[in-house]
């Protein structure tokens, strides 16, 4: 019996000590733990467990309130009233209340927040907010919004007490000591490659954390990654097609780590400078021909392994505007015919030059980790067939991202995440978005301008649809961006770690339960 007793006691003992262990995140680096200036999906990755939005997905991909208790809509869709939950509070102690909602809206709406993060066209382009009660925000539009739910979804508040952002937003301390509303708070010193988090005791709102405590930290070599999963220092890692492949086939780690995947509303591609005073791209005949020269022989050679998917239309197939009609693949004849037509005939020297003497020469810009087996490197070898020259210079992410928002280069190759509704890309291609900054490719088109508004303010779900693919249309004509593939989100994890799955966009956070679901196996 005493050594029964014993055996129970230390069992305990164990129990309670792997409870305290906080479950360990490998991610990409973050910019920001401040709502206001997301710019990556690891922000948001991040801030999912700090801040609570207004409401949020369930895991069949329904609205479901979350700092709202529920909303009502007025007047044909022209008026909505949001009615907070009583008895929320910011983690400084302060009562979460109406004015907060207003002066979030209000901070989205600067020019300088705007030029770092300009995420969120649906919250900061409502017409606007009332705090018309203590817990009670009256919004007015001139016209009803299709994108209501997904603009209340996007809405992240924060406490007026401590972010109000003044002329240079990216260096305010709230940045990475933020004052949230969620279910964890930051505990010691966050940055940009570590973070922790751990449960906070004044949380009273409708989706509390399973688990104590989380790391986050800042982690992709393949290397390290497979050693701390093995030895418990990380319990998941998003991971290349091969290292996923390997470890889901037990080829490597056979049976010690678990291997997640889900396609996500999201592609790699290549952003094309459409303005005509820095690119010869501004020709859209040469961004058709550009276009032409995908490689997507050597692309589609990995389905049958990693599930590579073809990109036909701007937006996936797990977004609801996806258009599956097929599209002609990239052939090299038609590339010489568009550059043919556009002036640009075939030299002595083997290159392309046009009447002015010019020759076709391009400059693209890839992260410095793509290698030399890239996508734009495939490009590379396709272009000289035809007579284009394309120099790659290879940059951090942080110089690709610089580079891109000043136009400086021919083009741009990085990945692109869609967000919940279509509209929430209308930065990327409108007036606006130039002005904001956020749309790269310096593209304009009043045709494009004109359906994303009238795409904002039509309830018809399937005249909706018909809108915006009638943008995809065009994009694919004109080619301000080029869709390579479709991602798939790719994890490997520790056996030990329990809950882990995906919201409609293929990520595994961003709705209930999420990652606040997470618990380690004792």
């Amino acid at each position: 019996m005493a050594r029964l007793r014993s055996m129970l006691l230390i069992l305990c003992a164990v129990l309670t000590l792997r409870a305290a262990e906080p479950i360990r995140v490998g991610l990409d680096d973050w910019t920001t733990l401040n709502p206001l200036l997301v710019a990556r999906d690891t922000d948001v990755q991040v801030l999912d467990l700090l801040f609570d939005r207004l409401v949020t997905l369930d895991d069949h991909g329904q609205f479901i309130p979350e700092l709202l208790q529920g909303w009502e809509i007025r007047r044909g869709g022209r008026e909505v009233l949001l009615h907070l939950r009583p008895g929320l509070t910011w983690q400084d102690g302060s009562p979460i209340e109406a004015e907060d909602l207003v002066f979030t809206w209000r901070m989205l709406r600067l020019p300088q927040v705007r030029a770092i993060a300009d995420t969120v066209p649906g919250v900061r382009s409502l017409d606007r907010l009332e705090a018309v009660g203590p817990l009670t925000v009256r919004i007015d539009l001139a016209e009803p919004r299709g994108t209501l739910m997904s603009d209340l979804y996007n809405f992240i508040p924060v406490p007026r007490r401590h972010y109000l952002m003044g002329s240079s937003p990216e260096s305010a301390p709230v940045n990475f000591a933020p004052v949230g509303s969620g279910p964890y708070r930051v505990v010691g010193q966050a940055t940009k490659t570590e973070v922790r988090l751990e449960r906070w005791g004044g949380y009273h709102g409708p989706h509390p954390g399973a688990w104590p405590a989380f790391e986050l930290k800042s982690i992709t070599a393949l290397k390290q990654v497979r050693e701390a999963l093995v030895a418990g220092d990380l319990q998941l890692c998003p991971v290349g097609s091969l290292s996923h492949y390997l470890v889901r086939h037990g080829a490597i780690l056979g049976g010690v780590l678990r291997a997640y995947a889900a396609p996500q509303a999201a592609f790699n591609a290549f952003f094309l400078n459409c303005d005509p005073k820095r690119s010869l791209l501004g020709d859209v005949r040469l961004r058709q021909a550009l276009a032409e020269l995908v490689p997507w022989e050597q692309l589609s050679r990995g389905r049958q392994f990693f599930g590579t998917r073809l990109a036909t239309s701007f937006w996936p197939p797990e977004g609801w505007a996806y258009d599956p009609t097929p599209r002609p693949l990239p052939r090299l004849s038609r590339a010489r015919a568009l550059l043919d037509a556009a002036g640009w005939r075939m030299g002595a020297d083997g290159l392309r030059h046009d009447a002015a003497g010019r020759t076709l020469d391009l400059v693209a810009y890839e992260q410095q980790e793509a290698g030399l087996h890239s996508v734009t490197h495939l490009l590379v070898a396709r272009a000289a067939k035809v007579g284009m020259r394309i120099e790659i210079r290879p940059v951090s992410f942080d110089e690709l991202g610089r580079k891109s928002a000043a136009h400086v280069g021919d083009f741009w190759s990085y990945g692109w995440t869609t967000g919940l509704d279509p509209n929430d890309d209308s930065p990327l291609f409108t007036k606006d978005g130039l002005h904001s900054g956020a749309n790269v490719s310096a593209y304009l088109n009043p045709e494009v301008d004109r359906l994303f508004d009238a795409g904002q303010h039509t309830v018809d779900p399937e005249a909706r649809k018909r809108i915006y693919r009638r943008i995809a249309d065009i994009l694919w004509r004109d080619r301000p961006v080029i869709p390579l593939t479709y991602n798939v989100t790719r994890y490997i994890a520790s056996p030990g770690l329990r809950g882990v799955a995906f919201n409609p966009l293929g990520q595994p956070f961003g709705y209930w339960p999420g990652m606040r679901g997470w618990t380690l196996a004792p």
